[in-house]
């Protein structure tokens, strides 16, 4: 978030207007972890009634289509539109925004891509939790890419170095990501991997790592490409036949002041496992 009350999503930047009883510039977030899940679903509903859509609506189109008072989605639109979900109009009509489309762009293995869309709101409601670097984490081959980055204007130069494909062997959704995939590290690292005896300890090193992950779930390291940035990383599961991809949180600082946001994390997992859940 920006010192003038803006937001950055995948490189944009969008203006952030405080909720009321809030300072300006400020991000409120949800009462507490019973919150997860209303309002993101209100969100999504809204969401794929814009989609669904052949023109933009109005407030009263929408309230009519979604079932919510005036009153509220009123309040919920002027989220949407602050981050770049929702556009209004001049006409005082709204519409899908950018972000999604550019969310979709993105490469990546197909059953991300579409299932990026409904798992936006939770990313979003992360974000305003934690006031860090949230993204999905999809494993490539060898490399990990991220979608849906969300961060402010302090996270910039991490965020972007986010945008190109990160060895998966370096960072902590990488190697969450290849501990659930059963890949053998003397594959991962740069040859000649086994030929020497610091590389076969590395490879050593690592199946222990990949050993600890499979037994307690998250991964929590500092990312060994990008210069300063300590990732948290949860496993989900992208639908009943989808990819598993991570839900990771950076930072600068060290892992002990990251794993401060495990619950969050595990939280946000558990959300979009249920919301693909209940959408079967």
């Amino acid at each position: 978030m920006l010192g003038d009350g803006s937001i950055t999503v995948d490189g944009e930047r969008h203006p952030q207007a405080p909720r009321p009883g809030a300072a300006a510039g400020t991000i409120v977030p949800p009462a507490g972890p019973g919150a997860v899940g209303g309002p993101l679903r209100k969100a999504l509903t809204v969401l794929e009634a814009l989609a669904e859509a052949s023109r933009p609506l109005t407030l009263s189109e929408l309230s009519r289509r979604v079932d919510l008072p005036k009153s509220t989605l009123h309040r919920l639109m002027r989220s949407l539109t602050d981050i770049g979900l929702a556009v209004r109009r001049e006409s005082k009509s709204y519409e899908l925004g950018s972000y999604l489309s550019r969310l979709a762009a993105t490469g990546g293995p197909t059953g991300a891509q579409r299932l990026s869309y409904p798992v936006t709101p939770f990313l979003l409601e992360l974000f305003q939790r934690t006031h860090r670097i949230v993204s999905l984490g999809i494993l490539s081959g060898t490399r990990v890419q991220h979608v849906g980055t969300l961060y402010g204007q302090e996270h910039l130069r991490l965020a972007m170095a986010l945008r190109r494909p990160v060895p998966a062997h370096a960072s902590a959704p990488g190697r969450l990501l290849l501990a659930l995939s059963r890949r053998d590290p003397a594959e991962l690292l740069p040859p000649p991997a086994g030929a020497t005896g610091p590389a076969r300890a590395r490879a050593d090193e690592m199946r222990r790592e990949f050993d600890r992950i499979r037994r307690t779930g998250p991964a929590c390291a500092r990312n060994e490409w990008i210069p300063g940035l300590v990732e948290l990383a949860a496993p989900v599961r992208l639908g009943k036949a989808g990819p598993m991809a991570a839900v990771v949180v950076g930072d600068t600082g060290n892992a002990r002041d990251l794993r401060g946001v495990t619950r969050s994390l595990l939280g946000t997992v558990d959300a979009i496992e249920q919301q693909l859940a209940d959408a079967r």
